[in-house]
């Protein structure tokens, strides 16, 4: 017995998704979800992306602080410190911080620059 899913991956019914190895959903993989349907009504899997679970701050090897001032963001810092605007997440990992719109606040808030999680720096 073939499985439908399959089937619609191998037809490109359903899209699969590829990812830069600078997304923060890199390597947490898609699944399908087939909803319930009326009986005699083929089902459609909806594709999404599964959890991704946020390593903990101690994960990261420092490799120096900077403080926040006025008018920082998210992308700015990480523009700046990492080279890249849309890596503004290792920050917020790095930082065990919930919601990356308050990342820069207050203004003189200490912000932990890292290496990425579990890469270890020269001193360790």
């Amino acid at each position: 017995m073939t499985d439908p899913l399959q089937q619609l991956l191998s037809a490109g019914v359903v899209p699969q998704l590829s990812l830069p190895p600078t997304s923060r959903y890199a390597g947490v993989g898609i699944a399908h979800h087939v909803p319930d349907t009326e009986p005699g009504v083929e089902p459609v899997p909806v594709a999404f992306l599964r959890r991704r679970l946020v390593p903990r701050p101690e994960r990261f090897s420092a490799l120096y602080e900077v403080r926040c001032v006025e008018g920082d963001r998210r992308d700015l810092l990480a523009a700046r410190h990492l080279g890249d605007a849309e890596l503004w997440w290792r920050l917020a990992d790095a930082n065990g911080v919930i919601d990356p719109v308050d990342m820069a606040e207050p203004p003189g808030r200490p912000l932990r620059v890292t290496l990425p999680a579990d890469m270890r720096g020269a001193d360790v």
